[in-house]
């Protein structure tokens, strides 16, 4: 077993078998994760969305505050009020407390910076000319040319680092019809970094990096395609400021995860999964094998063993046969196939072995045969051809299938036949002995009678006056044909009383054959049964007062019962006879007692009892319990068995209760006849 289960485990089915298990499962599980992770990006780019959706907002709101503001520090400019710097600066420090991102505000009278808020650290760009610095002239030139507010950036500061500028046209009006003049600029620098710094949620700044550009003036920017979220192609969101277009993009700060959150757990799921699809596969595999080896097994030892064996499912269709069964049925081999029914394999069998030969039987015999093997009820004897003979055990599983046992008989039911044949000729041999003893016991036994009392005879009596009338017949003549006389009736006692035994035996013998015949017939009719009880109880009487015993007898009233009178007497008188026979000393009593559903007669004895283990014994044929008792009494141990066949005869019974030395009780029962008012309850 050990050897083709490691050779199963590294056989190559198992191997593809497992290799195709992970290979499903690391497919599945990369799925998984995959979509997983798909998820998680898609959700870090919906939070990336949203979070560049609102701080695009938060930009232009600052874009557009700043200018207002810058508009009312343009008018404080081009008005006539004192104090002027003081309510700019406080203007600007309001201004760069609910934005911290701007860096600077800038007074630029003349394209000149003349101030700078806060002084720290923009103080080096106080005096610098815009035509001085190329890069940020093109800016104050395009708002010159638009009279509105632009922004340029990121670009690289004077005061270093880069930022967003926005350069505010101021133009002092004009007076009369005349053209605005040119004031100047004033310039706000935004810091790149805290321009996004949002205020609601400071969070959502630490998770992405943040940008800002705007697209050329007429330029026409390309679509935005709605990739995935990674470094080459962040997050992207589009407004319209100041006559731009501009473009905010988010990227995760660290990088795309390699992994998302849950993958981890999944990862675990999987392989647990896989040692659990292992781990069952292997004991499946187990269970398998054992279920392959013990049917193996099963079918070898079918195979050897000495009987036919076969079987079918609960559908009647053949699942196996063995090689004894297609011994038993040459005929039918090439049918006994899988699949087949049992009603196909009996017609096929019956039309190839042409049985029963008597072809209007045939159908009856199917039939009959069908029945019982549906309803299988013991084995039976079938002959399958000309003197061979099988056993057919069938019996039915909880699962509904139908075995059948079938063993080779023939030499057992041949010798059964030549037992019940030898039996036969036996009692053919006892029935016509007994009949060749029984005359010439019956005239020994009346012969005997008549010499048993030869004095009343004739010649006897002619002898008697014979010598009384001669003279010459002396006193001793006389008493020597007295003697001879008496002699001679001895003897003849003797005889007789030998030769009734010897025809009681033969009765016995006669009775049993008939019996074991089935030849015994009961002339039943209504009978009282106390009378007969009371009458044998009588006859036997001096029988048991001879030695020393007491017979007595009881009833409890009149009783009636469907039997034959002379085979209820020779029960009685078997059963008493026994008693007086076995018993030593004490009493004997016979009770006759009538209940309302049968009769019992009980004859209880003080004898020596039969032991427990004997109890069965003394109703067999030929049996005797005690050896030693039934040579000194007698007997070819038929009375009992005779009166328990009699008795079952009567449809009643015989039983035994008996105790060592103690006594026994033997008890017939007989059914009562059944009366009107019984009939009319029973209808």
């Amino acid at each position: 077993m050990g050897n083709t289960f490691r050779d199963y485990a590294t056989s190559k089915a198992y191997i593809i078998v497992n290799f195709i298990v992970l290979c499903c499962v690391a497919g599945i599980s990369y799925s998984i994760v995959k979509l997983d992770y798909e998820q998680h990006i898609a959700s870090m780019r919906q939070d990336a969305r949203q979070a560049l959706h609102e701080l695009s907002n938060q930009v232009q709101h600052q874009f557009q505050e700043t200018i207002l503001v810058t508009k009312n520090i343009e008018n404080i400019l081009l008005s006539g009020e004192s104090f002027k710097d003081k309510k700019i600066e406080l203007l600007v420090k309001e201004l760069r407390e609910r934005n911290p991102g701007i860096r600077a505000f800038a007074l630029a009278p003349d394209l000149t910076i003349t101030q700078s808020y806060p002084k720290q650290p923009n103080g080096p760009t106080i005096g610098m000319a815009y035509k001085n610095i190329p890069a940020q002239l093109s800016g104050v030139a395009n708002a010159y040319r638009r009279q509105s507010p632009t922004i340029e950036g990121p670009l690289t500061l004077v005061q270093g680092g880069r930022g967003y500028i926005m350069h505010y046209p101021v133009f002092e009006r004009p007076t009369g019809l005349g053209a605005p003049r040119f004031w100047g600029v004033i310039s706000i620098v935004f810091q790149p970094d805290r321009l996004f710094e949002p205020h609601q949620n400071p969070h959502q700044a630490a998770d992405y990096t943040y940008s800002l550009r705007a697209f050329p003036t007429g330029a026409i920017p390309p679509e935005i395609e709605p990739s995935a979220l990674d470094d080459d192609d962040p997050v992207r969101t589009r407004f319209e400021l100041l006559g731009k277009t501009w473009e905010a993009t988010a990227r995760p700060v660290n990088g795309l995860p390699p992994y998302a959150p849950q993958s981890p757990y999944l990862v675990a799921f999987a392989l647990f999964a896989t040692i659990a699809l292992m781990a069952g596969l292997w004991a499946f595999r187990r269970v398998t094998l054992k279920k392959q080896e013990a049917h193996a097994l099963l079918a070898e030892g079918i195979g050897s063993i000495q009987e036919g064996f076969i079987a079918f499912d609960e559908k009647e269709r053949l699942v196996t046969v063995n090689s004894k069964f297609l011994e038993y049925h040459p005929e039918i081999v090439d049918l006994l196939v899988p699949g087949k029914t049992i009603e196909e394999l009996l017609r096929h069998w019956v039309a190839r072995n042409q049985h029963p030969e008597n072809v209007e039987e045939r159908e009856a015999w199917i039939a009959k045969r069908l029945a019982r093997f549906r309803n299988p009820s013991g084995a039976f004897n079938l002959e399958v051809s000309d003197n061979f003979w099988l056993k057919v055990t069938e019996s039915r599983t909880p699962h509904g299938y139908t075995v059948g046992i079938w063993t080779d008989v023939t030499t057992e039911k041949r010798a059964l036949d030549a037992a019940k044949a030898a039996d036969r000729e036996k009692t053919e041999f006892l029935n016509n002995v007994s009949h060749e003893l029984r005359t010439p016991l019956t005239v020994i036994s009346g012969r005997a009678t008549f010499l048993q009392h030869a004095e009343k005879l004739p010649q006897a009596r002619r002898l008697h006056t014979a010598l009384t009338n001669s003279p010459n017949a002396t006193p001793e003549i006389r008493n020597s044909v007295d003697e001879f006389q008496n002699f001679v009736s001895n003897q003849a006692g003797g005889i007789a009383g030998s030769s009734k035994h010897m025809l009681r035996l033969v009765e016995d013998l006669l009775d049993w054959t008939k019996v074991a015949r089935g030849k015994m017939e009961l002339d039943l009719q209504e009978i009282e049964t106390s009378d007969i009880a009371r009458s044998v109880a009588d006859d036997l009487r001096p029988d048991a007062e001879a030695k020393g015993l007491t017979l007595t007898y009881e009833d409890n009233g009149t009783a009636t019962a469907n039997a034959d009178p002379v085979r209820l007497r020779q029960i009685l008188y078997n059963l008493i006879s026994n008693a007086v026979k076995f018993t030593r000393s004490g009493n004997i009593h016979l009770q006759v007692h009538q209940t309302a559903e049968d009769i019992s007669f009980s004859v209880t004895d003080t004898g020596c009892g039969i032991s427990e283990e004997n109890l069965e014994r003394v109703f067999l044929r030929f049996q005797q319990v005690d050896g030693s008792m039934s040579r000194e009494n007698g007997g070819l141990g038929l009375g009992l068995a005779i009166a328990e066949q009699l008795a079952t005869l009567h449809g009643g019974g015989l039983s035994l209760e008996s105790t060592v030395d103690v006594g026994s009780t033997f008890r017939l029962t007989l059914p009562r006849p059944l009366t009107d008012s019984d009939l009319r309850r029973s209808a």
